[in-house]
């Protein structure tokens, strides 16, 4: 089916689905992450020094072996690597894993959020940008499934 994304999500289409099948993470799910985070701009840096497709900060990209985050099949790779982590660590919560991805875990772990209805009850515990970003992505989730 037609999806509404914009034309630039097909020149990181190879690159999005290899690293969907290393790390076993549904590529709508790293595509919707990259349309929230950078709107598929791989030059794109976020005023808290994220950088990229999926907005990596520099320990993470370091942590995974990145050397230059602009570089779109590391940034993907090294992104996506890092989502697969989080959703083994939350059972395959993807809500809880974006709140994670973006707010960090060590925050949703204080609030002792582990699955998807925890996040529910909680979410007002978590900032507004964390809020908004988890349904925006899975929002923009449902315009990438096939």
């Amino acid at each position: 089916s037609f999806s509404q994304a914009p034309s630039s999500v097909t020149q990181f289409e190879g690159l999005i689905g290899q690293a969907s099948q290393k790390y076993g993470v549904d590529s709508s799910l790293v595509k919707a992450v990259i349309q929230q985070e950078s709107s598929f701009n791989h030059k794109a840096v976020s005023s808290a020094g994220a950088k990229g497709l999926m907005q990596l900060m520099d320990g993470t990209s370091s942590g995974y072996g990145v050397t230059n985050p602009f570089d779109p099949k590391q940034n993907i790779d090294a992104g996506t690597q890092f989502l697969s982590g989080l959703l083994k660590k939350y059972n395959g919560n993807e809500g809880v894993a974006l709140a994670a991805y973006n707010a960090g875990p060590g925050r949703v772990d204080r609030l002792g959020i582990k699955t998807d209805q925890d996040l529910a009850k909680r979410l007002q515990f978590l900032p507004k940008e964390t809020q908004a970003y988890v349904s925006k992505v899975l929002d923009h989730r449902q315009n990438f499934a096939q």
